[in-house]
């Protein structure tokens, strides 16, 4: 799943919006429908939970799980605005934060000894590791809506008329939301930055 991942581009514009015959007819149960919406985000959903998760069998986990009650609750389906893909991702949402609450945070084995591999340095890996984990926690202190667009857009790689399409929301709302996420980062990287 990893490699066509890299290789996918933004969606058209199109697939962001409303399908509805083919969503009418997985609600209706055709499993063959079903599996055409599947086939049309599942890298999206791999993505926006790969970015979450960090770890790609977590993410494939959870895609799986996305998708097992997206298909168990398509019936509940219903187009207010929002596209299916934004479905998707408030599914993806509550199955990050039902896996976390279940979930202790491990440690793999290798990381616990730092075995050498070949590749960057541990010095290398610990630098680029603190910046990781600086910007993911400088993202944690960001709004939900502001999280997802800054997800959406420098994640996905979506355009600001694309998010505003997933997120239900107008273009000029979706900028400012983005504008105000970015100042915010820069304002809580800053000491870093310095």
């Amino acid at each position: 799943m990893e490699a066509s991942v890299a290789k996918v581009a933004a969606l058209p514009i199109e697939v962001l919006g409303p399908v509805p015959d083919v969503i009418e007819r997985a609600r209706s149960g055709d499993r063959g429908a079903f599996a055409e919406l599947y086939d049309l985000h599942v890298d999206s959903v791999y993505r926006y939970l790969l970015y979450r998760v960090r770890e790609p069998s977590d993410a494939e986990d959870l895609t799986s799980e996305v998708f097992t009650r997206a298909f168990a609750n398509i019936h509940r389906y219903r187009w207010q605005g929002k596209s299916f893909l934004a479905w998707l991702y408030t599914i993806a949402r509550n199955a990050v934060t039902d896996r976390r609450r279940r979930d202790r945070p491990t440690m793999d084995l290798d990381d616990a000894f730092g075995i050498m591999e070949e590749g960057p340095t541990a010095h290398e890996r610990a630098v680029h590791g603190e910046a990781v984990d600086a910007l993911r926690g400088a993202v944690k202190h960001l709004t939900t809506e502001q999280q997802e667009v800054i997800v959406l857009r420098f994640v996905e790689n979506l355009s600001s008329r694309q998010v505003a399409q997933v997120l239900g929301k107008n273009e000029g709302a979706i900028r400012a939301l983005q504008f105000r996420a970015l100042g915010r980062l820069r304002k809580l990287l800053q000491p870093q930055l310095s």
